[in-house]
């Protein structure tokens, strides 16, 4: 790697000064629409290390390293980078000052080669272009041997379209290295990878470190932090709270410092269900996907659904909303039996569906906050043919402040949000709604510790009420501690049932295996 590193390291290697720090960000404050987002912050980094950020969902992580990056302006403070006080206020000005950000989904272009998404922003630095035109033989060229120094297994010449998510981030770290950069950002760059990927990842950035190059690490993963950070800032409600080595990480105390408040238990204490039948299955089969199911739903349970990948889960839960056909078996709520055909069906019985993934299935990405908690139940909002704008604001906003959702504005975009807040939302549009049967697939996937207590006690609130939950999961230890009863799911079929106490782990995985 000896041009492209010497590249970096003429950046990289930067005069310390006094305090040891490249990189501090002192009283950094920022408010949207008058709710302060950032509180003072202060971040210290140290020249060439691996700079952990941690904080539950909505904490202000992003928006400080979006400060940072140019891309955000912020109100007040001040950034010092080696030594000299600087300004970013754009994009182009932090990347002229080496700094470089890898956004947690890749910005690629995929109808363009491994090559030309490398060098889209350098095309001229590089001195790739000649009479108008780009030298593309240079360009594979340089391609070629960046890679290679990278222990990259790409070719400069694929099309990015062709290559899996792992091999994008690739991508998108070698473009990232071109430029040379002196503080690479990365923000949850693992959410989308395996866990082989991770590792591999993860290989690859310590190999990066070594050339100098200094990291800020956004994640909510543990474990993830314990292997590739040297230290780690959590930040809470836009302050930081504390910066620790990154192998002193304790699961316990770092969700204390992540909410402020001692959790000895993270999930609540759940009230015993009714004796009353909610629901009841009864050798329900879809095709050879599902094979005579039957189980019974009280009033105020939360069941849980375990099992493998394939084994049945998510076509039950579909099979109850509407989305898919049963081919023979019967549905009954409370005694009577209901035929949801359609999802518009299920949501008339009650029925409110949390989807895996909540951006493709379960978020109108592009729309506003308030418009995501109320568009399942327009029919409440309504006067006339109108939607009453103050009824359908005064809805959104007691939903938001009984759930905690961390929000500026109701005409705010959905996307905008924290992974935590707009799973919060889509709680929030189903309460609306007064389901009756919840049927949750992964609630919790990629939230931080804090925001999965959050969710929990939501759970129990709608339980409180008299509700029922389904709920799949593939967190074991989130199954046990929130369930009353788990069905165990293999090859479509219910391979077992485990009630509270006798259930752990090595049972469930026994079951799940077949």
């Amino acid at each position: 790697m000896r041009r492209w590193l010497a590249l970096g390291n003429s950046k990289a290697m930067m005069v310390r000064d006094e305090t040891g720090y490249l990189l501090e960000m002192r009283e950094i404050k920022k408010s949207y629409y008058g709710h302060p987002v950032l509180d003072r912050i202060n971040l210290r980094v140290k020249p060439g290390e691996i700079h952990g950020l941690l904080g539950k969902n909505g904490a202000g992580k992003t928006t400080l390293v979006n400060i940072l990056y140019g891309a955000v302006p912020k109100d007040s403070g001040e950034i010092i980078l080696n030594n000299q006080p600087v300004e970013v206020n754009t994009v182009s000005k932090a990347r002229s000052l080496g700094i470089i950000k890898i956004h947690q989904e890749p910005n690629i272009f995929p109808k363009l080669t491994v090559a030309e998404n490398i060098f889209v922003n350098a095309y001229r630095e590089r001195k790739l272009v000649r009479y108008g035109m780009i030298n593309r033989e240079t360009m594979m060229r340089e391609a070629f041997n960046l890679l290679a120094q990278l222990h990259f297994p790409l070719d400069p010449r694929e099309r990015v379209e062709r290559l899996g998510v792992a091999k994008q981030q690739m991508v998108a770290i070698a473009r990232a290295m071109a430029a040379n950069p002196r503080i690479l950002i990365l923000d949850e760059p693992t959410a989308a990878l395996n866990e082989q990927e991770t590792e591999y990842f993860l290989m690859m950035l310590k190999k990066i470190q070594k050339s100098g190059v200094t990291m800020l690490y956004i994640s909510h993963r543990l474990r993830e932090l314990k292997l590739i950070a040297d230290r780690v800032t959590v930040i809470r409600d836009g302050r930081d709270v504390a910066t620790i080595p990154a192998q002193a990480l304790e699961e316990e105390k770092v969700l204390k410092l992540m909410v402020g408040l001692e959790t000895r238990n993270r999930y609540p204490n759940l009230a015993l269900p009714a004796k009353n039948e909610l629901l009841r299955i009864e050798q329900l089969s879809v095709g050879s996907h599902l094979r005579q199911i039957s189980f019974t739903l009280h009033e105020g349970e939360i069941l849980g659904i375990a099992g493998l990948a394939g084994s049945g889960r998510t076509t039950l839960v579909k099979t109850l909303f509407g989305l898919l056909p049963p081919t023979s078996g019967r549905i009954l709520l409370r005694g009577r039996e209901i035929r949801p055909n359609t999802a518009r069906q299920a949501i008339k019985f009650g029925f409110a569906y949390v989807m895996e993934d909540r951006l493709a299935d379960g978020l109108f990405i592009n729309r506003s906050i308030m418009e995501n908690i109320t568009a399942t139940n327009l029919g409440r909002i309504t006067k006339g043919k109108l939607i009453d704008g103050e009824l359908e604001k005064k809805v959104a906003w007691g939903l938001i402040n009984r759930l905690h959702i961390k929000v500026q504005a109701l005409e705010e975009k959905i996307q905008t949000l924290s992974g935590g807040n707009q799973q919060k939302s889509i709680l929030a549009r189903w309460l609306f709604g007064d389901g009756l049967i919840y049927l949750l697939d992964e609630p919790t996937s990629g939230l931080d510790m804090a925001s999965k207590v959050d969710i929990y006690n939501i759970l129990n609130s709608i339980i409180c009420r008299g509700a029922g939950i389904i709920m799949i999961s593939s967190d074991l230890s989130e199954l046990i501690g929130m369930c009353h009863r788990i069905l165990v799911m293999h090859n479509g079929a219910i391979s077992g049932e485990l009630r509270g106490e006798e259930a752990t782990e090595e049972k469930i995985i026994k079951l799940a295996s077949g």
